[in-house]
């Protein structure tokens, strides 16, 4: 059984990446948040959450993307960090760090006027942004379980001691956010360079940004805490340096957090509001008219909740852009689906949809990416047409959006072409509303979608009172497909009619 922790860890390593720290130092910055804890001889509830502070108080991060990405040439994570390790109310830290971290590839004329205009607006702009950042980490936390005390802390996470830029600091903010901000940035020190150059930092912001008293404290313990984060394997070390009983993950959580992932995923770019949302319900109901199992309708409904967490490791300076990108940026944009498969592997929680949700971009034919191996099985090629339904019809920065009549031919292309089975193709238009002709249209010599079915049965060598039955219609209603199948293909020879529902993607081997 999962535990809710590994479900949590997920999400951390797809938020961090989101903001461009190294891979998994969200998983790391919780198990030193807790080992600091346990240093500092905490109980084992406030260690416990101390873990789980530093684990959700990212997961709101992608509210900002865009607007940080809108002043820093696109480069939300390199924003994030340098906002994270430089100091906002000194001018001249804070540009080095933006100079560090932001767009290095941009022409130094406009790194230098985005620089400039951050350093101008941040200070009044903060309290926006963080409060931004920190209200959706909050609603997003709501809906899980963590202790009503890790929710209370997410809001005070970016405040200061000495109160700059924020209106509250010192003791007024709560005990596990002065001390998660400690860990939280010594981590990342640590993972950007080392264990020293993580203690010079901490030192250098004692009484300024972070509490003198606990950070005295933490680089006396600095050593003993760091290295309890440096066990491998990662994310085993991780699940393994939870605090006090584990606590299993029920169905309905699991799904909870699979929405979660969604909304997440979401917010990272404007073209992709409520993508995963409307995928998950397109592909959900495609299923149904499939005639899927119940149970297979459900997976591939939450797996399409998750399908793309992945693109949260991707910079908006990818997603953002008008013109076509070239070799380089497309090989960075088709890199989302390896990342989701990399996030979903991670624990139990997901571990079923995985392949699935990873396969979202593959084809039929092995087009797609970024295995380039042949989508053979029929749900996710629902998936993957849902996908492709959703994103012709609602545009990019790249594409603009079709109309409904267009969108369903580009598809029916798709189909014609062997890039997605024909019967995924048209279960899927059906959901999205089309009439059973424009639906139909994919289908090879002219077969209606209840001969396709038909023919799916007939390739299996049952009889026509097996298929009756298995469809639940009459011998005589059975038959009489059959024949107009037998008409249509010009092929009355079962072995034929298999080999020729194998060719035209209308079954699988």
């Amino acid at each position: 059984m999962a535990r809710i922790t590994e479900g949590l860890g997920v999400l951390a390593l797809a938020a961090h990446a989101a903001t461009g720290r190294p891979q998994g130092s969200g998983l790391s910055a919780a198990v030193v948040a807790a080992e600091f804890s346990r240093q500092l001889g905490d109980d084992v509830t406030t260690q416990k959450d101390a873990y789980f502070l530093a684990l959700v108080r990212f997961i709101g991060c992608t509210i900002t993307s865009h607007e940080t990405g809108m002043l820093a040439i696109g480069d939300d994570q390199g924003f994030a960090l340098a906002t994270m390790l430089g100091d906002w109310s000194d001018r001249a830290d804070l540009k080095r760090h933006l100079d560090q971290f932001i767009a290095l590839e941009a022409p130094k004329n406009e790194r230098d006027a985005a620089f400039d205009y951050i350093c101008d607006i941040l200070p009044t702009a903060a309290p926006d942004f963080t409060a931004a950042h920190c209200r959706q980490s909050y609603l997003l936390a709501k809906r899980m379980p963590v202790s009503q005390r890790v929710l209370d802390c997410i809001p005070y996470y970016y405040a200061r001691w000495d109160g700059k830029v924020l209106p509250f600091g010192g003791l007024d903010v709560p005990y596990l956010s002065r001390l998660v901000r400690i860990t939280e940035m010594a981590e990342l020190v640590r993972r950007l360079g080392n264990a020293s150059r993580a203690k010079e930092v901490i030192s250098a912001k004692l009484g300024h940004e972070v509490d003198p008293e606990l950070g005295r404290k933490f680089l006396d313990h600095a050593d003993e805490v760091f290295k309890a984060a440096s066990h491998a394997p990662e994310f085993e070390a991780f699940i393994a340096a939870e605090p006090g009983e584990p606590v299993e993950m029920t169905p309905q959580c699991r799904e909870t957090l699979a929405e979660v992932a969604a909304d997440m995923t979401d917010h990272k770019a404007t073209c992709f509001r409520s993508h995963s949302r409307r995928v998950a319900a397109l592909a959900a109901q495609a299923a149904k008219i499939a005639k899927l199992s119940k149970e297979q309708v459900e997976n591939l409904r939450l797996a399409a909740l998750v399908h793309d967490i992945g693109k949260c490791a991707i910079s908006n300076r990818i997603w953002y852009k008008a013109e076509e990108l070239v070799a380089s940026e497309r090989l960075e944009m088709e890199r989302h689906t390896f990342q989701t498969q990399f996030f979903l592997s991670h624990g139990n929680p997901f571990a079923e949809w995985v392949d699935v949700a990873a396969s979202v971009q593959e084809r039929a034919d092995g087009s797609g990416y970024h295995r380039r191996l042949p989508l053979s099985e029929l749900g996710p090629n629902i998936l993957a047409a849902a996908n492709e339904y959703d994103e012709l019809s609602h545009g990019s920065p790249a594409r603009a959006a079709l109309n409904a009549k267009d969108t369903a031919a580009a598809l029916n292309d798709m189909a014609q072409s062997r890039k997605l089975l024909p019967t995924a193709v048209s279960a899927v238009l059906q959901a999205a509303g089309h009439s059973v002709k424009e639906a139909e249209a994919s289908l090879p010599f002219g077969l209606t979608r209840r001969e396709a079915q038909v023919l799916c049965h007939l390739a299996k060598y049952e009889t026509t009172a097996e298929i009756a039955q298995g469809l639940g219609i009459s011998p005589k209603t059975a038959d009489h497909h059959i024949q107009s199948i037998y008409n249509k293909t010009a092929i009355r020879a079962r072995p034929a009619l298999a080999l020729f529902a194998l060719e035209h993607g209308i079954v699988m081997g």
